[in-house]
């Protein structure tokens, strides 16, 4: 009878799952919402039956997933179905909220890693190589139209634009663990009302406002700025390294800007618009804000606002 009950439970999460996947896949702006929901029927079932049962439910799952949407659809469940099982498993160890966005961050890193060496060593597809030569006839036409109209080509502005995509290979690592951090970040938020609604009890991701990074970071920061001062040969892992520590210790003082800025306006009464705006307006702000994040760290400014000692 209790197996029976398992069965049952198990193929209505895998109906639901299928669903959400067929939408995902074949209506384009309702799809990419609903993609951040697709863990969640992994999430339920590993919070009831454990991952050794999850196994099997993500193994049917695939090669469901094979007949639905073929290429895209295993792809899909690699990436949320991993996420899934490991955030029910980290949600029945009772772990933070911080603990589950970071555990999804390193599921997502992972998942993301092995479809990229999947789809060179396997397919034998270079996906950033093929993005520089769609990018690169993407100059070429629009210099061969600026011509024949007339136009005046600024080659500094196109040298500078293909410098920057020939920068993309060196920047791999950072690109990958930024869409993780968002992934993570969308997927924390989306699941929240739907465990809330079905009754899980998790410790939620926690406000934006309260994010605080430990001090070591600046000193980290710090160090990569000084490092900066030395010249390194380009396209050697020491360059490498650099550039992409560099840009994540980057993206860390602006969260810590940002979240600043949150707990200001929050701590003042002022409305939310004001935060949300700034964010939008993020690109524009980038220099104050990462100051911002950098003051934050070192002096602390969160207890001067709020008039702790």
């Amino acid at each position: 009878m209790k197996n029976a009950k398992n069965l049952t439970e198990g193929a209505m999460l895998l109906a639901v799952y299928s669903v959400l996947l067929l939408l995902t896949l074949y209506i384009p702006l309702l799809g990419t919402a609903l993609s951040f929901l697709l863990p969640i029927p992994f999430i339920l079932f590993t919070v009831k039956y454990r991952v050794k049962q999850s196994l099997l439910f993500i193994l049917i799952a695939f090669l469901l997933s094979g007949l639905l949407g073929s290429v895209m659809g295993i792809i899909h469940t690699v990436t949320f179905g991993i996420t899934g099982i490991l955030l029910g498993e980290l949600i029945n160890r009772g772990r933070s909220g911080i603990e589950l966005f970071l555990g999804s961050c390193l599921s997502y890193l992972f998942s993301i890693v092995l479809l990229y060496v999947t789809a060179i060593v396997v397919l034998q597809i270079d996906v950033f190589e093929m993005i520089r030569e769609s990018s690169r006839e993407s100059f070429a036409m629009a210099e061969s139209i600026m011509r024949a109209t007339g136009g005046e080509v600024n080659k500094e502005v196109i040298a500078q634009l293909e410098e920057s995509i020939n920068m993309m290979q060196y920047m791999i690592p950072s690109m990958f663990v930024l869409l993780s951090m968002l992934l993570a970040f969308v997927t924390v938020v989306a699941m929240k009302p739907v465990l809330v609604r079905l009754q899980v009890k998790y410790n939620p991701f926690p406000p934006f406002r309260e994010i605080n990074f430990p001090k070591s970071i600046l000193w980290y920061y710090l160090l990569i700025l000084l490092f900066s001062f030395v010249e390194l040969e380009k396209g050697t892992f020491g360059y490498t390294a650099f550039l992409n520590l560099f840009f994540v210790l980057q993206l860390f003082m602006v969260i810590q800007g940002l979240s600043l800025i949150y707990y200001f306006c929050h701590q003042k009464g002022i409305t939310k618009a004001v935060p949300i705006i700034l964010t939008i307006l993020t690109p524009f702000l980038l220099y104050i804000i990462r100051i911002l994040g950098i003051i934050d760290l070192g002096f602390q400014l969160r207890n001067r606002i709020s008039g702790k000692k």
